[in-house]
Formats: structure tokens, C-alpha cells, sequence
């Protein structure tokens, strides 16, 4: 018998006798991270497993699937697209040893795996860069440094005309509910956006002094709607909001971008250098490039936010700031000491907490310390028992 089926023997005897009702919630945290270890290791086991069976055709003895992809789903219960990433990403690790060890650790999962190594195959450079995003950051970020990696290693007039070729809008409907998605190029993907963002503002204001609590989603969906239905506030054409454009300066200079060069419109995706100076030419650009002011000397002694200090801390702070998390949604500036202490605001003493953060380090006694990487570590209030949720922690 091979380990990985001693493995699976002993993991199905614990799952068996595994009774959480009586564990306290610190064993419970504790077992859960271990079996999310194994689990990461268990998927790498499958993927490059799955892969040597491939290659074998070995996989036809035991299965009547028409395809590897169809064999790996029925057999761990999740769908082709799936199991046709897993066979992928193993494929890749061949000539990303890095990656392969990290994965082979547990310390890459195969989902993060799949994103470093799709990056990584088009620039090998970015490998390194891409591993440590994927240790420090959460998998939304990750993909986002995925996006920016192959756009910058990507022919900019190939790409658009691919994004203009794949432009759909799809939907389809189950129930009582329709669904869709929609694909183009980032460009006019952002104007767009932009049209929705005041609509989705007034909708989101509206109903939080209603007292509803859904989502920005609901809210952006219900100004889509608004501007279906060409209401007299929306039957003039919205008037320009600011354009927010990372470039880097020789990208602007040069007129296109270079591997490991960023040209995109933050929260949207990658654009053309040639976007950035359509936008730049009509005045509506608030262009950050790697070459600007040096905002860490940007000091106010009351509360108020310089606007170039607003732009750098949104530019570093993408996400939440907190280890792990990456909610990028109606974020929110903190000021680590609180300014009431400091009686400063700097670049340094900033940083974007997603909301349920910023309630827990301003309302609940949270404390945040700084991490090497940049990030902020999220502390209990002392004395809170480990397994208390937010509300009694905070009590």
C-alpha cells in the first residue's frame, strides 16, 4: 500500500469519528487550519498524480470518460473547468520548480498554483514576485497581479484586438432568476463602470438610510436597471468623472508597455499606454506613475487627507489592509496611532481597512501592529477568551 492510501484510510477513520460539538472553539480553529493543510496537500497529490495517469492513458482502465478532464471530475466531484485547471497547472510545474516545491510544502495551494503559474509561463521573471503576493495576499489580489503580469509581457495592440474580438454579453436563465456574463475591452468596460458608479451611490445612500444592508452588487444591479429604464435622471448623457490610471512613467514616455511595466485602471484591469494618453489629453486623468511626488513627506496636523496623500494611500493600499484579507469594497482610511495620540496624518500612519475591519480596530478595541511586508497584523482586545466572536471580545 502506497502512503497516499494510508493517508486516505486514516483521514476517512478521523472524518469518521470527528464530533466538533465537543471541541472548544480554539481545538476547532486549530483542527480546521491542520485539515485545510492537508487538504492543499491532498489536491497537489491529485493533480500531479492525475497528470502521470494522463500522460499514461491509464485513467481509460478504470473509468468510461471520454476525457482526462471528465475522468479527474467524476472522481473528485467537481466540474471539467476544474479539473481541466488542475491537469493544466501540474503541466506548468514542470518548469516552475519554485512553484512545484511551495505547492508540495502546503504552502500554495493548487488554486493559488493556477494563478502563479499562468503568470509565470508567459514571464519567469515574475515567478518570485508572484510566490510572495500569493503568501502575503488573498486570492483576489493574486489574480489581479496575475492579469498584470501577462498584460505587461503581452503585445498591447494583440491584446486589445483579442478583447475586442472575444467583446460578449451573455445570459441565461434557471428559475426564477437570470444570470449573464459579459467580456471587452477594459477600456470601455470602464466607461461603463463609471456610468453606473453615481447611480450606485445615490442607490447605496438611499438605502442605507432606509436601513437596508445588501450589497454594493445589489445596489450597482439596481442602477443598471436605472439606466435601462432612461429615467429623467439619467436621459442625459452622466457627466466625466475623474479616470484613476497606474502607469509607469517610461510605459507613458515610451507609448507602450514592457515586461514588468503596469498600465491599468485600478479595480477594472489592464489598458493600453495609448488609453492613458487619450484620457491624460481630455484632463480627466489622475495619473500615478512610479516616478512622482514623494508622498511619505506629506504631513497634515489635523484630519483632513492631502489629495496627493488620498491617491498614494488608495494606490498602496488596493485592499484591505489586514494580512489575509482582501475585501476591496467601500474601503476606509484608519489612522494607526489614532489621531487623537499622533495629532498627525501621514503616509505611513494610514492605511484602507475594509469596513468589518475598521469597525472591530475603531468600535471593538482591536488592536493592528505592522508587519514587515507592509501589512497590518489584526490583534483581540487583551484579556478576550480566543474563542469569543467579535461582540463578546469586544464587551
Amino acid at each position: 500500500m502506497f502512503k497516499i492510501e494510508e493517508v486516505r484510510d486514516l483521514a476517512r477513520v478521523a472524518v469518521a469519528e470527528l464530533d466538533p460539538a465537543r471541541l472548544d472553539g480554539r481545538d476547532a480553529a486549530r483542527l480546521a487550519e491542520a485539515a485545510a493543510e492537508g487538504a492543499k496537500l491532498l489536491d497537489a497529490a491529485t493533480a500531479l498524480l492525475a497528470k502521470r495517469a494522463a500522460e499514461t492513458n491509464a485513467w481509460r482502465r478504470t473509468s468510461h470518460a471520454a476525457t482526462p478532464e471528465q475522468w479527474l471530475a467524476e472522481a473528485t466531484g467537481r466540474s471539467e473547468g476544474a479539473a481541466r485547471e488542475a491537469l493544466t497547472t501540474a503541466q506548468r510545474l514542470e518548469s516552475l520548480p519554485a512553484t512545484a516545491e511551495q505547492l508540495r510544502s502546503g504552502a500554495l495551494s493548487l488554486a493559488q498554483a493556477a494563478q502563479v503559474s499562468a503568470a509565470a509561463m508567459v514571464d519567469p521573471g515574475a515567478e518570485q514576485h508572484l510566490l510572495r503576493t500569493a503568501k502575503r495576499s488573498g486570492m483576489r489580489e493574486l489574480r489581479a497581479e496575475r492579469e498584470r503580469v501577462i498584460a505587461a509581457a503581452t503585445d498591447e495592440a494583440e491584446a486589445h484586438e483579442r478583447a475586442r474580438r472575444d467583446r460578449h454579453l451573455r445570459t441565461w436563465t434557471q428559475g426564477f432568476a437570470t444570470h449573464g456574463s459579459f467580456s471587452g475591452p477594459t477600456a470601455d468596460v470602464a466607461k461603463i463602470l463609471c456610468a453606473l458608479e453615481p447611480l450606485t451611490n445615490t442607490r447605496f445612500d438611499a438605502a442605507r438610510r432606509a436601513g437596508e444592508r445588501e450589497s454594493r452588487d445589489a445596489y450597482r444591479f439596481d442602477a443598471l436597471v436605472t439606466l435601462s429604464e432612461g429615467s429623467p435622471a439619467t436621459n442625459t448623457r452622466p457627466s466625466p468623472h475623474a479616470v484613476r490610471v497606474r502607469v509607469d512613467l517610461r510605459a507613458l514616455l515610451r507609448g507602450r508597455s514592457e515586461s514588468g511595466e503596469t498600465c491599468e485602471i485600478p479595480g477594472v484591469g489592464p489598458v493600453p499606454v495609448r488609453h492613458a494618453r487619450e484620457v491624460l489629453s481630455h484632463g480627466l486623468l489622475q495619473l500615478v506613475i512610479t516616478d512622482g511626488v514623494d508622498v511619505q513627506t506629506v504631513v497634515s496636523n489635523t484630519r483632513h487627507v492631502p489629495p496627493a496623500l488620498k491617491i498614494a494611500i488608495a494606490e498602496r493600499d488596493h485592499t484591505c489592509k489586514i494580512r489575509g484579507c482582501d475585501g476591496d469594497r467601500m474601503l476606509e482610511r484608519h489612522h494607526t496611532p489614532p489621531f487623537e495620540e499622533s495629532h498627525r496624518t501621514t503616509y505611513r500612519e494610514l492605511g484602507n481597512l475594509c469596513p468589518k475591519h475598521h469597525d472591530l480596530v475603531t468600535h471593538r478595541r482591536y488592536r493592528t501592529t505592522d508587519n514587515h511586508d507592509g501589512t497590518w497584523a489584526l490583534h483581540a482586545p487583551t484579556g478576550a477568551p480566543a474563542n469569543a466572536p467579535p461582540d463578546e471580545a469586544a464587551a
